[in-house]
């Protein structure tokens, strides 16, 4: 549980440093990216990354043989989360500009390093 709450207390921490530093240097810097996207793209990616975290820690608490099973729904959970916010925002925007493809693929590693490192101090501590 202390696990659960260290983890999603990192990703609000990491995530208010990303929106700081993305209120600061997105309208300053002259990228062709609006405010308004680079919010919802990480509130999104802070999202989908915290469902995939709880998918794939609720296997942890199961028997060593159903581990695997939730990890690789946890990722596939993910992936499908991620195309579908893709999709979705092609479809409303019906433009997916390279500094959007950039962000997203910046804040993508950011955050699937964050919940790597706390997936293996799992497999660690287990």
């Amino acid at each position: 549980m202390i696990n659960h709450i260290r983890f999603i207390w990192q990703l609000l921490v990491l995530t208010s440093v990303l929106l700081i530093l993305g209120i600061l240097v997105v309208p300053t810097s002259g990228i062709e990216l609006s405010l308004h996207d680079y919010i919802v793209t990480l509130l999104s990616v802070t999202g989908i990354n915290l469902v995939a975290y709880l998918v794939m820690t609720r296997g942890f608490l199961k028997s060593s043989r159903e581990e695997g099973v939730f990890l690789l729904a946890g990722i596939g959970v993910k992936f499908m989360l991620y195309l579908l916010y893709i999709l979705v925002y092609w479809g409303v925007t019906k433009n997916l500009t390279k500094p959007f493809i950039i962000t997203f693929f910046a804040l993508y590693l950011v955050f699937t390093f964050l919940l790597a490192r706390h997936l293996f101090k799992l497999l660690e501590n287990k």
